[in-house]
């Protein structure tokens, strides 16, 4: 049985990839340019293009699907439907049924949860928690030069969940597809605020990391490109909601992987990604 992983250069996609082979599974990975990929079966693919899928689709069972733009995939799952694929797992997002019902991640994310729920394919939909890699993307370029971690909202609470947790949900599911029609989320093992996030990470690193709190221009200033205005805005509406709730936990990861990474667990294993370069 071949699967298929979209998106096998990402932080939960190259997780998929990497525990579906150690159980010993035939992959392939998608990318759109499938030269950064170092796999033995690479393909480049484009989920949003209206055909040209029979190479990528060829052979294979199942799907980890994760689109990153809003059309959907509607001609990709159409074809994998004709090619005798026979489950897949849409990576989706939280904001899809939290949160007010237009939150611009919540419009990003329906199309794709759309388009596989009219497929006709058995799938899976996955909502993670907040991923603990966020903590490397945001703020490891500040802490790796000693620069304070710049916070809009240190005391709101949420459950991190480790991609490799999410991943092995995933992988499960790809290779029992046990749970078809079900849209499941996923969350680490604790509620913690940010606060708390940045000093576990400062206590495993064994030195202090300064947190600086922002306003909300502040934090508009420093917008990266690649973000929209709007998604900041909603992430802030969302991050000000949390202050002085403890963030829902669940035992979905568990019931799947047998148990879920702490955080700690996880900022102990990847200190490197810390260190000063």
């Amino acid at each position: 049985m071949t699967i298929l992983v979209t998106g096998a250069r990402g932080n939960v996609g190259s997780e998929v990839v990497r525990a579906l082979r150690e159980g010993g599974h035939e992959v392939r990975g998608s990318a759109r340019d499938a030269t950064v990929l170092e796999l033995p079966d690479a393909v480049s693919l484009d989920l949003t293009a209206e055909a040209g899928f029979e190479g990528a689709l060829s052979g294979v069972e199942a799907i980890f699907l994760y689109p990153t733009r809003a059309r959907g995939a509607v001609n990709f799952l159409a074809a994998a439907k004709k090619a005798g694929v026979s489950y897949v797992v849409l990576l989706s997002s939280p904001d899809v049924y939290e949160g007010a019902a237009d939150n611009p991640i919540r419009r990003a994310h329906l199309p794709a949860e759309a388009a596989v729920a009219e497929s006709g394919l058995p799938f899976t939909v996955l909502y993670p928690g907040w991923l603990m890699g966020n903590t490397r993307r945001d703020w490891g370029a500040a802490i790796r030069v000693g620069e304070p971690v710049r916070l809009f909202s240190p005391e709101s609470q949420f459950t991190p969940t480790a991609e490799a947790d999410v991943a092995a949900v995933a992988a499960n599911l790809l290779t029992e597809r046990s749970y078809p029609g079900r849209r499941l989320a996923l969350t680490g093992p604790e509620s913690m605020t940010q606060r708390a996030i940045v000093e576990t990470l400062a206590e495993e690193l064994g030195r202090s990391i300064e947190v600086v709190t922002e306003t909300r221009s502040e934090a508009l200033a420093r917008r990266p490109e690649w973000m929209p205005e709007a998604v900041l805005e909603h992430l802030m509406d969302v991050e000000e909601a949390a202050v002085g709730r403890a963030a829902p936990v669940n035992n979905t990861v568990e019931r799947f992987a047998g148990r879920a990474t702490s955080f700690r667990e996880w900022a102990r294993a990847r200190k490197d990604d810390f260190a000063p370069r």
